[in-house]
């Protein structure tokens, strides 16, 4: 009986992993047609290598083992008959019990390739989506912990890499706005300087009249210089958090004490909503940020309007929303309204540098800036990680 109950969970356990290996078997046959598609991964390639080295062995030592059964077997029985009868014999009462064991080891070792395979392939999966997040615009995407040297090496160059890129990519797009923005006010500065060289310096009508287009010219080459050198030292030197955290909303309630007289000039009311937030950050930086998105606000705003800002503490950041009753900001440019000399709603005077200034602030403290949408008018949201 008790025979009979073992055979049983014996042959039980055979179907079980029968069935375990068909399942296992079209699983592999799955990733294998899609590999012949898409390539072999890392993980596959480790799980065959194994699997093969696994039942290549087991193979050796199954005919091994068999060949040395037969040669005692032979020196034992009196006969060659009698010699296979008893291999067979043996092979017939302990193949079962192989069998399972050859299962549990095919299990153990298929899930060793597996466990191996995702140890390996998991650090260059994630370097890849970071790479790819990189490629689709993630500024701040940063780069996964690496754990082994191998990766660490490999992570280490590729944010080298990364850097270099970055670098040349700015220096280009540098160059090229730059060219852009300065070529207006020189044109303007060298035409008005031939008109004068031509004659019209003896009529002081004239003369008065291209001497304020070059000084016109001149002052918003002064204000592109000035805004250009303060993102440089930003992006260059980064900001320096306070021993002990500012008042956001009092330096908030500075700023628009500051503008009073830029409100009157554009008949422009402030509404307020400022709840009092601490946070640690670099007062300077915070202030020029604060002075732009209102200045620009206020710029913007018609007659008799009105500009809101609302700060609150959200989780960890503070958020400061400024909004308008301006014209808005043109879909075409929603998109990119944050980049270096990108302007809309006419440029009143503006560089194109303040919201890209904005943004390097923003994103040194760990926060970032953003523009909602809305009807009527332009909505900013800026945020800034580190509330106390």
């Amino acid at each position: 009986m008790e025979g009979g109950l073992t055979l049983g969970a014996v042959e039980g356990a055979l179907l079980f992993g029968g069935g375990l290996l068909i399942v296992g078997v079209a699983f592999l046959m799955e990733r294998i047609a899609r590999a012949l598609r898409h390539g072999f991964s890392v993980r596959l390639q480790l799980f065959l290598s194994i699997a093969a080295v696994s039942l290549l062995t087991t193979s050796l030592i199954g005919i091994w083992a068999i060949e040395r059964l037969y040669v005692h077997a032979a020196q034992v029985m009196p006969t060659e008959g009698s010699a296979s009868e008893l291999v067979l014999l043996l092979i017939r009462d302990l193949g079962p019990k192989a069998a399972l064991l050859l299962i549990l080891i095919g299990l153990v070792g298929g899930g060793a390739a597996f466990s191996m395979g995702r140890t390996i392939a998991r650090p260059l999966e994630e370097l890849t989506a970071t790479a790819e997040r990189i490629a689709e615009g993630a500024r701040r995407a940063s780069l996964p912990t690496p754990s082994g040297r191998e990766m660490r090496q490999l992570t280490r160059a590729l944010a080298a890499m990364r850097r270099a890129l970055e670098e040349r990519h700015q220096m280009e797009a540098f160059v090229a706005d730059l060219s852009h923005e300065l070529k207006n006010p020189v044109s303007a500065i060298r035409a008005a300087v031939e008109v004068l060289e031509e004659g019209a310096v003896e009529d002081p009508e004239a003369r008065d009249r291209f001497i304020a287009r070059i000084d016109e010219a001149s002052q918003r080459l002064h204000l592109i210089l000035q805004d250009l050198l303060v993102l440089a030292r930003l992006e260059a030197r980064g900001v320096s958090m306070g021993p002990a955290p500012l008042a956001f909303d009092q330096l908030i309630k500075g700023a628009c004490e500051a503008c009073r007289d830029q409100l009157e000039i554009r008949d422009v009311r402030l509404k307020l909503h400022i709840q009092p937030v601490k946070l640690r950050g670099e007062a300077r930086w915070l202030r020029r940020a604060v002075d732009n998105l209102l200045s620009n606000a206020i710029r913007y705003s018609p007659p008799g309007g009105e500009v809101t800002l609302t700060l609150k503490q959200r989780g960890d950041a503070a958020v400061l929303l400024i909004e308008d009753q301006g014209p808005g900001v043109a879909p075409r440019l929603r998109g990119r309204i944050f980049e270096r000399f990108v302007t809309d709603r006419g440029n009143r005077g503006g560089t194109g540098l303040g919201l890209a200034i904005v943004r390097s602030v923003a994103e040194l403290h760990g926060g970032e800036i953003k523009l909602l949408e809305g009807e009527g008018g332009a909505r900013f949201e800026l945020s800034v990680v580190g509330a106390a």
